[in-house]
């Protein structure tokens, strides 16, 4: 699918979908979301570079994603997707800077996108130019990833406050911390995903910086600076949430340790409490002929006192130790 936009008469105007070179090159945004063969040959026809395929955007190394060639700049990132779901996911998007026309290539409908469209549509924001364009878009994809970490941070301060509260009581059953182990673990992948994206539009902003036209702009080397610092502000707030993940997931398991250690403290102190009233049955109940306690009148109700006091003087020390 193609969606291209330029600005006529002050006002953004939509191609049509099968607009042909002579528009496409006076469009300032191009958006490809999961072209056909034939749709991507017309781009690069029409500005005369080549497209990276599916497999070239997913390479790591950095010559692969950010290069430059004669005809524009090309520019992979990493952006979080399907952020809301239970698994969380990226996807790599190439920004081309053609001319003055930008151009995204794309495999999936992030939220920034859904809705830089619609406000692209609504003349919300002015396509004038592709790099003016870019530095929009990269604005929508950082307030999506903002409002990501707040909802992530949101979370995981309850998860605390579950073990401070319901933890401090001793209540914390075997389904509430399987489900707060699933949150840990949601907010855990989240953050990790929101910040592989951050490292990579930080990337793209420091190349971005070197472009001609960015560089002779004033005003554009400023919105980039903005850009860079929130980049670099959200990057420092995921190395904060990691580390309070972590702390998380560690009192998390030490709530568990403890009442694990509380259960077998139950068992190791039955146990012995129950060790000398059951000797005293094991000896009265020998069968030896010679065993004077047997005549003796008050034999049998000797026995079980002597029972109830080895069970009454271990539970009393225990007591006095603190550890019942």
């Amino acid at each position: 699918m193609i969606r291209a936009y330029r600005v006529a008469e002050g006002r953004n105007e939509r191609l049509p979908d099968d607009a042909g070179s002579d528009l496409l090159r006076a469009a300032a945004w191009i958006d490809l979301l999961s072209p056909s063969p034939e749709e991507q040959r017309l781009v690069e026809r029409t500005f005369r570079i080549e497209l990276p395929t599916r497999e070239e955007m997913r390479e790591i190394e950095l010559s692969s994603r950010i290069y430059r060639e004669e005809a524009g700049v090309f520019m992979t990132a990493t952006v979080l997707c399907r952020a809301d779901a239970p698994v969380p996911e990226t996807m790599d998007i190439t920004f081309v800077l053609a001319a003055e026309t930008l151009i995204t290539l794309r495999f999936d409908d992030p939220k920034p996108f859904y809705g830089f469209h619609n406000q692209a549509a609504r003349n919300g924001i002015k396509l004038d130019h592709g790099v003016g364009a870019f530095t929009q878009l990269l604005d929508a994809i950082l307030d999506r990833v903002a409002d990501v970490l707040e909802g992530a941070g949101r979370d995981v301060n309850q998860v605390a406050q579950h073990l401070l509260i319901e933890g401090h009581g001793g209540a914390l059953g075997s389904d509430m911390q399987h489900q707060l182990l699933k949150r840990i673990a949601r907010a855990h992948d989240l953050t990790a995903k929101a910040r592989e994206s951050l490292v990579t539009l930080t990337r793209v902003l420091a190349f971005l910086a070197t472009v001609r036209e960015v560089a002779g702009d004033k005003a554009m080397r400023a919105r980039l600076k903005t850009l860079t610092q929130d980049t670099q502000s959200l990057a420092d707030y995921t190395a904060f949430l990691s580390s309070n993940i972590a702390f998380q997931l560690d009192a998390l398991l030490g709530v568990v340790g403890i009442e694990q250690n509380n259960i077998v403290k139950i068992f190791s102190v039955a146990a012995v409490v129950f060790l000398p009233p059951t000797l005293v049955a094991s000896i009265y109940g020998m069968n030896f002929h010679h065993m004077p306690e047997l005549d003796w009148e008050w034999g049998y109700p000797m026995a079980l006192a002597l029972m109830v006091l080895s069970v009454l003087v271990p539970l009393v020390w225990f007591k006095r130790r603190g550890w019942l």
